[in-house]
């Protein structure tokens, strides 16, 4: 296994920790165990501690959600063509994260206040592609960015409310909805 892929696994096993505890309910015993090392082997690979992890998670969900999810909001088709596809992705990511955005996790709490102004400013230019693409399908720019914004509070505010009920079956009804008609 390369040491790329090692590092993966560890984002993976340490994200899963945050999303069921969140940053401040995250022990170090905790994420050691998660990931399968001691804790001296955990700060060999993250000397800034948990908040060197919250940021490399930060980077690494941004990063799958660029690649999965927003990437798809350009190319060739019709906005309503690239919208659907976007929520397609949109649920490939959440399905690869356990049904939760990690980054809403971390926007949460004690993080907040190391991470929040990166997540805020994240989720704007994610805003801001979402209004270019309803632009684009004749929407006048305030429309636009309203419809973006509706978009995101479904995506996210689904996840919250899936946790909240214990049902996950809320947000899957959600993806499933805004598939069939992405709101153009």
């Amino acid at each position: 296994m390369s040491a790329s892929s090692q590092r993966g696994e560890l984002i993976q096993r340490l994200g899963q920790v945050f999303r069921d505890r969140g940053y401040e309910g995250a022990t170090l015993a905790q994420l050691a165990v998660a990931a399968g090392l001691s804790k001296a082997s955990l700060y060999h690979h993250f000397p800034g501690g948990k908040a060197e992890m919250a940021d490399a998670l930060v980077r690494d969900a941004v990063t799958r959600a660029e690649r999965l999810a927003f990437s798809r909001l350009s190319g060739p088709g019709t906005p309503e063509e690239r919208l659907a596809r976007f929520i397609a992705g949109f649920a490939e990511y959440l399905e690869q994260s356990g049904g939760t955005c990690l980054l809403g996790v971390l926007s949460l709490g004690s993080a907040r206040e190391t991470l929040g102004a990166g997540i805020a400013a994240q989720f704007q230019d994610w805003r801001s592609a979402l209004a270019a693409v309803f632009e684009q399908a004749g929407q006048k720019p305030k429309r636009a960015a309203r419809r973006a914004s509706e978009l995101l509070n479904a995506l996210y505010g689904s996840q919250l409310v899936s946790a909240l009920s214990n049902d996950p079956r809320h947000l899957t009804r959600t993806l499933k909805r805004l598939a069939r008609s992405p709101g153009v």
